[in-house]
């Protein structure tokens, strides 16, 4: 009986290679975190997306629905800052385009990351990603602690 480390070897190894490609590729969503309104309504534009916007305790949700069956949430403060972002569909969109500055954090040494089955995290210096999935069925989500509006819980609304 081969111990379990190397039976769960080979399927880390895929969703590593699933996340990194998915980096490099061209993406569908192009708002980063840290950024303003103007980028999610720059983005529902050039990516033909169908946008819709649910208003929270302390902002707004914007829902932009890819021509790719992807949904990418951007979660906007009331100060007009995009603090969060969640995706859910057959690919993961581009995360460096999404993460924009903070994608940065991901390739430092001082990221920890841990990887299971079907399922990656990384936790950097001010930066949280959590992404799962298998083939055609991504989700994922990432934030930025220090941007996170005061009473919120991150981990409970970016969904």
């Amino acid at each position: 009986m081969r111990p379990i480390i190397s039976k769960l070897a080979p399927t880390v190894v895929s969703i590593a290679v699933v996340f990194v490609s998915c980096l490099a590729a061209p993406g569908d969503a192009r708002a980063t975190l840290g950024g303003s309104l103007e980028s999610v309504t720059s983005n529902e534009q050039r990516l033909g997306a169908v946008r819709r916007i649910q208003g929270l305790a302390a902002g707004e949700r914007h829902d932009l629905e890819l021509p790719s069956g992807t949904v990418v949430h951007e979660y906007v403060s009331s100060t007009g800052i995009v603090y969060g972002i969640s995706w859910r569909g057959p690919r993961i969109p581009d995360l460096r385009e999404l993460m924009g500055a903070y994608f940065a954090q991901l390739e430092r040494r001082d990221a920890r990351a841990a990887a299971g089955h079907h399922r990656l995290s990384v936790a950097g210096a001010d930066l949280v990603v959590q992404s799962s999935g298998h083939q055609h069925a991504f989700v994922g989500r990432a934030w930025v602690p220090s941007l996170v509006p005061p009473g919120v819980d991150a981990r409970v609304v970016v969904e």
